[in-house]
């Protein structure tokens, strides 16, 4: 005589714990978004426990699913570069790119900050502009990358950081 138990685990894709948000579901343990087809435009919130770190408002109609897992974890390849600088990081994981345009409004204690895309080669300037309204950095943007928020500008990498580009080239950034 044998006892023999037997579970079954659907495919993730298919069935899966979800919070849901006005818009669409979101899978807790992939950060798969699944959005409803007619929702129209809404506020997606990426939150710590603490606090939200950065809202994207977007039309989502007819939108498939996206991979919308993101993190605030330190990039230390990123930091070494500009050990100068206290850094704070948004980053999205899948980098998942929306039908239509949007806005990222990443929230800063004051506006005295600088905010860069982050790069394998540094930081990128991006075209942001202070928002009162939400006292944020405010993005138009469809695709969604990983992005620092700086208390100085990121204009040089720290010395032992190899650079071949000229001073000319350093990134500017919507203060």
């Amino acid at each position: 005589e044998m006892s023999i138990e037997l579970s079954y685990m659907p495919n993730a894709d298919d069935d899966y714990t979800s919070k849901e948000f006005a818009g669409g579901s979101l899978n807790d343990k992939t950060g798969i978004v699944k959005f409803d087809k007619d929702a129209g435009e809404i506020d997606i919130d990426f939150d710590t426990d603490s606090k939200t770190v950065a809202t994207f408002t977007v039309d989502v109609d007819g939108q498939g699913k996206l991979n919308l897992a993101w993190n605030t974890d330190f990039d230390k390849k990123f930091g070494d570069m500009y050990n100068y600088a206290n850094l704070e990081f948004i980053k999205f994981e899948g980098e998942p790119s929306f039908n239509k345009n949007g806005s990222l409004f990443i929230y800063a204690e004051n506006k005295d900050t600088f905010v860069y895309e982050v790069t394998e080669d540094g930081a990128k300037a991006v075209k942001a502009e202070w928002n009162d309204d939400y006292e944020a950095w405010e993005i138009k943007t469809r695709k969604l990358t990983s992005y620092v928020l700086s208390d100085v500008e990121l204009d040089e990498k720290t010395a032992t950081e190899e650079s071949s580009k000229p001073e000319s080239s350093k990134p500017e950034s919507g203060k």
